[in-house]
Order: structure tokens, then sequence, then C-alpha cells
């Protein structure tokens, strides 16, 4: 058997089980303690039960060992992340698929536009960082102009100004 042949093979038995272990999610023993009081039928140990889970999430709410994140502050703290190379991560509550969909560009005007060497540009995007063109053009690019920041091939993203795109990379 040749080498390809092997490695698919390896591949098929493997598989199964990534994805398996992708969709399995370990909660907090805090969040599965209020869980568990609810099959509780009698009322006054299940106050009791769950009086004292609330009580153990408070705490670990306030020694910031549990954090608690609404789905808007999720999306603006995915978008303000928008351009950087990060892996896959989990606390977003979605599978890898639905993360690398969720942002595929973002608009807005350009701000702080400084010229770098060998026509080439640096400049802020509101709520999403700053970026450089990491090839020279010929575009005159200025503050207050509108843009665009598409995903492009292999990670890289193309800054598009007057239906021209530009190569850009985000450095903060």
């Amino acid at each position: 058997m040749s080498k390809l042949t092997y490695a698919i093979l390896l591949a098929a038995i493997y598989a199964p089980s990534v994805y398996a272990t992708e969709k399995e999610v370990v909660r907090p023993k805090v969040y599965t303690d209020i869980v568990a009081c609810r099959p509780i039928t009698d009322a006054a140990a299940r106050l009791q039960c769950f009086d004292t889970a609330t009580q153990a999430l408070e705490i670990a709410t306030a020694n910031k060992q549990v954090v608690m994140l609404d789905q808007g502050e999720v999306r603006k703290t995915k978008k303000s992340l928008f351009g950087f190379a990060l892996p896959n991560i989990p606390f977003f509550g979605e599978s890898a698929e639905d993360q690398a969909n969720e942002f595929k560009e973002i608009e807005g005007a350009l701000a702080n536009v400084q010229t770098l060497p060998y026509s080439m540009y640096q400049f802020t995007a509101a709520n999403a960082g700053t970026w450089q063109t990491t090839e020279g053009t010929s575009a005159f690019l200025k503050n207050g102009k509108k843009f665009k920041i598409k995903r492009a091939a292999l990670g890289s993203y193309i800054l598009v100004l007057d239906n021209k795109g530009i190569r850009v990379k985000r450095v903060s």
C-alpha cells in the first residue's frame, strides 16, 4: 500500500472522533451545579440548591473565574478581532465554520492615514485596528475616504477603494 493510501485510511478512521470531540462542550462547574438543581422534586430542597449554586456563580463572576457575555458583546469582540490570525475560539459558542463565515468584510472611513516608503500606507479603521498596505499603490488614501476590507485567499485581506483592490494586513 502506498503512503497516500495509508494517509487517507488514517484520516477516515480518525475523522469521526475529531468531529465528535469538537461538538462536546465542557461547561464550568458553577453552571452544571445550577442545572443539577432542576430535577430536585422537593421545593424546599430545590430552592436551597438554587440558592447555593447561584451564590457560587456570583462569587465566581466577582472573582473573574467565570465571565458572562451577551451576544452583542461577542459580536463586537469578533468585529474588533477582524484581520488577526487567531485560532478557533470555543467561547464564542459556534462551530469553526460559523466563526470563519461570521465577518467576511468590514466597512468604514479611513482615519490616521500615514504614508510609508515605497508607495505604501498605514491607516486606522474604526473599531477594527491599524492596517498597512502590503504592496505599493498609485491610489491616494486620505482621511475620511470610504473603504471595505474583505477576506481574500490564503488568509490575506483586500482593501477596496473606488472599486480597486489593494492587499493589506492588520498590524494592531
